[in-house]
């Protein structure tokens, strides 16, 4: 190990060290020595404690560990030090990073800053990757190559020692006119600044200038405002802004850690809950394409041909769809098959020079004497045993069909999966949540994560959720991770209560403020849908799990956009392959990842997703993502 003189790192200190007089502290330190006044004044603060014999011996040379421990100390006392002191001790700080991070001080110039009253934090983000409108590889629909920058600008202001106000304002740029942002995320015009972080923090524990960045003191905390929050340790199921109070027991980076939060989840809605809050336009249109699936066969059986059967289940799916009232519905149906059944007739004899009143009269009594059954009582028939197939209790297309009706707005076609919450786009989209997280943290060995969120209000059926994860290091350079997530919330339409696990192996360990450092990693990722809830830390992982929208073709005819789950849950119905087990949208895919520091401050990271599929194994597409970040002050 390498070794130094002690004498001379302590003259470092004394360039810039006013001292006064104290005892002496060192049988081998007199007053005519050059070092007499440095030396007893930080034995006389617990800086520096010589050996066992009462000897300070300043000629031995002392351990780069060793010196660490007298910088550690000297940083407790920062408080008491010039301007020109702290200058010193910030240099041997940063000489000896790597023996105070071993005894547990992490120290720094973006994470360990002597505040002023308003310091200035600046992240600069450019990232580049393919944004897919329909994902699936057997889809005609091409992908955007979107690129683009995020520029955030984030704010510390001291009110007190223990009072902390932050604020981050963000704009994101796009290099090609495509949205770079990731498929969970709102439209925004380029350039444009927004508030996306305001929050203030109540620190009761010990002072300490150590902050995680923009996120706030590490331990022991209050916190109120629009803060982040992250679900897990990977954040694949939930990384975004939270409007509302917060409180933190214990150290974020060592020991117990307990987050407890109630509030407004500002990320969560786009996808899985937007949907559910909001409705789905033309779902209408679906339940009139399914009934029209149902009709076909019981036409079949009634002795019509194939044709025949093919052209009134269109005709009643038509029915279906012109209906605004669930109660007029049989009604529809009889008058539509009226016409049907002699529309080629009444329209050869209104050629022939028939008025339509004569030429219906004329093809009523031919279909009459052709079939034996006036058309009255044909299309009577046909509309009473096409409702009451429509209300059969235990046909699973039945079940579906009358599942879509009573969430189902006739008037404009939307469909709302919580029939009781009709909330128009605009109002309200942020989803009122209660969440709480405990973390242990044993540093460099293992941590273990146990959270839970709960939606609240009207919209409670959205989300009841807990998980848990494993992080262990096998050896320095090597870890292991795994997680677990359980919404107990049933999907609208579905009777599963969905989960999504992940587990993975990492190399290496990346730090932005470490230059050279890195790591590599590798993980596999089962999310079924109704276990993301939006804002992934991997824009990937949006890409798979967020990406619920498809194009949605049924029975041929294009629905246009509809969630993924529902669209599945659909088809598989109409198709006969329903089952209670099911799960539809939702992603499994594997991820690697690679980040290296190339000097401090700055990080690059590249990301691919390979072997996705849906929970139908559906093949979807390959996706990669490459970023460069980068903090400055």
């Amino acid at each position: 190990m390498k070794r130094l003189p002690f004498g001379a790192a302590l003259a470092a200190l004394m360039l810039t060290t006013s001292f006064v007089m104290a005892d002496n502290a060192f049988f081998d330190v007199t007053p005519d020595d050059w070092s007499y006044k440095a030396v007893s004044q930080l034995a006389d603060e617990g800086v520096i404690d010589g050996y066992p014999d009462g000897t300070f011996k300043g000629n031995k040379n002392i351990t780069r560990y060793e010196m660490g421990q007298i910088v550690a100390r000297l940083m407790a006392k920062e408080d008491t030090l010039t301007a020109d002191q702290k200058a010193t001790l910030d240099k041997l700080s940063t000489d000896y990073a790597d023996e105070l991070d071993n005894l547990g001080v992490r120290v720094d110039k973006l994470e360990n800053q002597v505040f002023k009253d308003t310091t200035f934090m600046y992240d600069f983000r450019a990232s580049a990757m393919p944004s897919y409108d329909n994902i699936f590889k057997d889809s005609d629909n091409d992908h955007d190559d979107s690129m683009g920058f995020r520029f955030r600008v984030n704010s510390y202001t001291k009110m007190t020692p223990r009072v902390w106000l932050y604020g981050q304002l963000e704009t994101h740029m796009s290099m090609n006119g495509k949205s770079f942002t990731g498929v969970n995320a709102t439209d925004e015009d380029d350039s444009e600044f927004k508030l996306n972080r305001f929050f203030t923090t109540y620190h009761w524990g010990e002072v300490k200038d150590h902050y995680f960045f923009d996120k706030g003191p590490t331990d022991d905390n209050i916190v109120i405002g629009r803060f982040p929050m992250r679900m897990g340790v990977t954040g694949y199921t939930y990384d975004g802004e939270f409007t509302g109070i917060g409180v933190q027991f214990g150290d974020y980076f060592k020991g117990s850690n307990l987050r407890i939060g109630n509030g407004r989840a500002n990320n969560i809605n786009y996808d899985y809950t937007g949907p559910m809050m909001h409705g789905v336009s033309g779902m209408k249109a679906a339940a009139s394409q399914l009934a029209g699936a149902m009709a076909k066969p019981q036409l079949t059986q009634a002795g019509m041909s194939a044709g025949q059967a093919d052209d009134l289940s269109k005709v009643i799916a038509g029915s279906i769809n012109r209906t605004t009232n669930m109660n007029d519905l049989a009604g529809n149906i009889k008058s539509d098959v009226s016409q049907a059944l002699t529309k080629s007739t009444v329209q050869t004899l209104m050629n022939s020079g028939y008025s339509k009143d004569q030429a219906i009269a004329m093809a009523g009594a031919a279909y009459q004497h052709q079939t034996g059954q006036t058309i009255d009582a044909t299309s009577s028939a046909i509309s009473s045993t096409l409702v009451g197939k429509f209300n059969d209790k235990d046909d699973p297309k039945a079940k579906a069909l009358q599942a879509l009706a009573s969430g189902l707005d006739w008037s404009n076609g939307t469909y709302y999966p919580m029939s009781n919450v009709h909330m128009p786009w605009g109002d309200d989209e942020d989803v009122p949540v209660t969440f709480i997280s405990y973390k242990y943290v044993a540093p460099k060995q293992y941590e273990i994560h146990l959270y839970g969120a709960k939606v609240n209000g009207s919209v409670d059926p959205i989300a009841k959720a807990w998980g848990g994860a494993l992080s262990y290091n096998i050896n320095d350079h090597l870890s292991i991770h795994g997680e677990y997530l359980k919404n107990m919330r049933r999907l609208p339409l579905n009777n599963e209560r969905p989960h999504s696990f992940n587990f993975g192996i990492t190399f290496g360990d990346v730090d932005i403020l470490k230059p050279h450092s890195y790591a590599c990693t590798l993980d596999h990722i089962y999310s079924q849908a109704g276990t993301y809830f939006g804002g992934s830390s991997s824009d990937v992982a949006d890409q798979y799990m967020g990406h619920i929208y498809k194009h949605w073709k049924f029975n041929g005819i294009d629905m246009g956009k509809m969630p993924a789950y529902l669209a599945d849950k659909m088809n598989a119905v109409a198709a006969g392959t329903d089952t209670p087990d099911s799960n539809y949208g939702g992603a499994k895919f594997n991820l690697a990842r690679f980040e290296y520091v190339p000097m401090k401050g700055l990080k690059l990271k590249a990301e691919y997703g390979f072997k996705a599929e849906d929970m139908g194994d559906r093949k979807m597409e390959n996706v990669w993502y490459v970023e460069a970040q980068a903090y400055f002050m």
